[in-house]
């Protein structure tokens, strides 16, 4: 037997995986020995770092919420269990509201849901009490913004608390003449002086706010007027002491006020011209906007007048402006939580509704804004649980601030009628949009409607649209009502551009054979939708109204009614066709005669020609063609405006290309064609859409090339130039070697491209994809 080892055995020592916190610290490499030899040397004490352990990942679990009842009656045999009462709540913690975002509630009808899912991680049980993040709203003096994630909800008290202090401290930095960091001139476009000066007599407030009730309030419906009346005339009468937003506001109703009204009625009413008045006020709701702060504001009353404000100028100003602008409004509305409905919000039913019409309105107002800058109309609209609900179709006198109960719609019209069709037709056409996508398993854009070929599913959507806006709203208007008149034609005006755009003459392009009976059905649509396009603003009981129809050109149709009578000038009804495109420009010559926007000038091209074919044709036939009217004889000028343009810009452009050479610059060798040359290209090129064509500012970072030929104050007015392109070239009407129309073309005009810019593809490309996409 061997005897026993004096000496204990040492356990082996575990080397560890990291370096020695000495000789981390000195970035030196570490033998990892305890102890290493680095703090040997340094007569220095080595210590490891404790192991690192990997913290257990759990998974995030989605839960459906048909699955809580059952997970809660788990916890709750799980807490009986722990001898714990679930049916009295004084015997659980409640959990500290703030901390999710709202108090702990049995009531399943309080929870909050996101398409019908919420996260397990997002559940906290306490016995028979759920508590989870919920939106939430924060009302203090400056007004209301929403919380809507939990980062936020945990510091939402706090905020709360110094809200009022940084109300104060905004306020003083404001008032002491100071420009404060959130500058919106940039958006704007103007300073923020005094604004007091700039109202004008009592007795005209009050004829603007008349005006405004019966000519504006009626298409938009965004404010309450019995509760506003009470407010303007205390504002009335102390002019020099009213906030800023309702000062906006005031402003805004100004502004739209007189857009609403004709030459003649503002001269007889205020004894200045529309224009003067209208300058002034817009200017004046922009500086007051400015001293509001709109863009950070959580004010209803400042966004209203923004909207409003919107509204008085998008027939001025370019689309793409005014779309942009419509995304601030929408910014500033979803920071208040319009994007939710107020009832998920814990709202009074008053504001609860007055928010749905503020939200509609903007939203509908987007679809158009967005169409005339070349984007899809519905995009990012959808309608579920969560969004705010349609309007009510009630009448402002069925509100109060006070009520504590949500008014009982009306089977009748409304003062909402207008807004209702609107809105019920934006919510038809999202729900077919998202029934489209759902059955073909791809993405659908209301821009992909007019070239499907699928004309019986498009036939079911139309007679869905008409049986919807019949039963519901314009089988009960009467015609003597001018509101609900205005909704009648605007409803049918709806659905004959739905039955327009489904079969749309893009589509005979791909087609072998086009009949002469759909040619008729077509050509009957288009007519009609300008028959009521014209009769909204010529007839005497919708004169009221006019000023909100401009916006609204059916641009397809008025290409297609032109197009055809310069293909047939002799058609069967060209004479009552010609009426209408008489009656068209006449009631809307400043917008028709507008040169700053590529379609107005591609149209004023096409109706030129039209018009011209049509004389020369007559002539032909020894038929004394009548007199052009105004509105031709003045597009003639332009465009002979525009060549001499045209011609003086050129040789401008040859005698700075002598200097340039005498002076030894490279020109010849350019890479792109620089800014004097762009809009100067030869027919040819225009019309083949050169893929080297740059904008100002791109050629001049991407070009090597010196350039001295830019204007003297460093700035080209872009779009200008490339109207004037339009204005005398005769290349917007068709495909070269093709009597058809191009309306990929038109396409890039409407969306307000760059006309020297490439289309996106090729037109037999186009028609691949579409028919790839119906297909499946």
């Amino acid at each position: 037997m061997n005897p026993p080892d004096p000496s204990p055995r040492t356990p082996p020592v575990k080397r560890s995986s990291a370096a020695c916190i000495h000789c981390s610290d000195r970035k030196v490499r570490c033998d990892k020995q305890t102890p290493c030899s680095t703090c040997t040397r340094h007569n220095v004490q080595c210590i490891f770092p404790p192991p690192k352990t990997k913290p257990l990942r759990t998974k995030r679990k989605w839960v459906h919420i048909d699955e809580f009842d059952e997970l809660e009656n788990r916890y709750e045999a799980l807490l009986r269990e722990k001898g714990i009462d679930t049916t009295d709540a004084n015997q659980i913690d409640v959990t500290d509201p703030l901390q999710y975002g709202h108090p702990s509630t049995s009531s399943g009808s309080d929870v909050s849901r996101t398409n019908g899912l919420f996260t397990a991680s997002d559940l906290t049980v306490s016995g028979s009490q759920r508590t989870f993040f919920k939106p939430q709203l924060l009302q203090g003096q400056g007004g209301t913004k929403l919380v809507h994630n939990s980062l936020w909800s945990r510091v939402a008290q706090e905020i709360h608390d110094a809200e009022d202090a940084f109300e104060d401290d905004s306020a003083a930095s404001s008032s002491d003449g100071g420009s404060p960091k959130d500058d919106f001139t940039y958006v704007l476009g103007c300073n923020a002086p005094a604004t007091a000066s700039l109202h004008p007599p009592s007795q005209s407030i009050d004829r603007l706010w008349q005006i405004f009730i019966e000519n504006v309030n009626p298409l938009t419906k965004i404010v309450h007027v019995p509760s506003l009346q009470f407010a303007i005339e205390k504002a009335t009468n102390n002019i020099e002491h009213i906030p800023k937003g309702f000062e906006a506001l005031m402003f805004a109703i100004y502004s739209i006020a007189v857009l609403s009204l004709t030459e003649v009625e503002c001269k007889e009413t205020f004894g200045e011209t529309r224009a003067i008045l209208l300058s002034c006020y817009v200017a004046a709701t922009k500086r007051a906007l400015f001293r509001a702060k709109f863009m950070s504001s959580t004010s209803i009353v400042t966004l209203q007048a923004l909207v409003l404000h919107i509204l008085s100028i998008r027939d001025d100003y370019e689309p793409r402006a005014v779309w942009s602008l419509t995304g601030v409004a929408l910014r500033v509305a979803e920071g208040m939580g319009m994007s939710l409905d107020g009832t998920l919000l814990g709202l009074s039913p008053f504001e609860t509704e007055i928010r749905r019409r503020i939200w509609w309105q903007l939203r509908t107002h987007d679809f158009r804004a967005a169409e005339l800058s070349g984007q899809a109309k519905f995009r990012d609209f959808e309608v579920n649980e969560t969004t705010p609900k349609m309007p009510a179709n009630v009448d402002d006198s069925d509100l109060y601030p006070a009520m504590s109960q949500a008014a009982v719609e009306s089977t009748r019209p409304t003062q909402m009628i207008w807004c209702m069709v609107r809105s019920a037709m934006a919510t038809f056409a999202a729900g077919q949009t998202a029934k489209i996508a759902k059955l073909r398993k791809v993405a659908f854009t209301s821009d992909e409607y007019p070239a499907m070929d699928d004309l019986e599913r498009k036939d079911h959507f139309i007679k869905g649209v008409e049986d919807m806006l019949e039963t519901k709203y314009l089988r009960f208007c009467d015609p003597s009502q001018p509101l609900q008149l205005m909704a009648l034609v605007g409803g049918r005006t709806a659905t004959n551009l739905v039955r327009f755009m489904a079969h749309h003459p893009r589509r005979w392009a791909y087609q072998d054979h086009v009949s002469a009976s759909e040619r008729q059905f077509v050509w009957g649509i288009a007519t009609r939708l300008l028959e009521q396009y014209n009769m909204m603003q010529t007839d005497l009981h919708l004169r009221r109204f006019a000023w909100h129809v401009p916006y609204f050109i059916q641009w397809h149709a008025v290409i297609h009614v032109l197009d055809t009578l310069r293909t047939d000038p002799l058609h069967l009804e060209a004479q009552s066709a010609w009426r209408l495109i008489d009656t068209l420009f006449e009631n809307n010559l400043g917008v028709l005669l507008s040169v700053n926007r590529p379609i107005v000038a591609a149209v004023g091209n096409l109706c030129l020609k039209a018009f011209t074919v049509r004389e020369d044709v007559l002539k032909k036939k020894q038929r004394v063609p009548s007199e052009p009217p105004e509105y031709i004889t003045k597009l003639r000028k332009q465009r002979e405006a525009a060549k001499v343009r045209r011609a003086e810009e050129t040789l401008a452009s040859q005698t700075r290309d002598q200097l340039s050479s005498q002076n030894g610059l490279r020109t010849a060798d350019a890479p792109f064609v620089t800014q004097p040359q762009q809009h100067l290209l030869s027919k040819q090129q225009v019309s083949a859409f050169p893929g080297n064509a740059r904008s100002e500012d791109d050629a001049f970072w991407l070009s090597d090339t010196l350039d001295d030929g830019s204007s003297a104050d460093g700035a080209v007015d872009m779009m200008s130039l490339y109207t004037d392109a339009i204005l005398v070239q005769d290349y917007s009407l068709g495909t070269p070697g093709n009597d058809a129309i191009d309306w990929e073309r038109w396409d890039t005009w409407f969306g307000h491209l760059d006309p020297l810019r490439p289309t996106i593809a090729p037109q037999q490309e186009r028609r691949i994809s579409i028919q790839s996409l119906v297909s499946r």
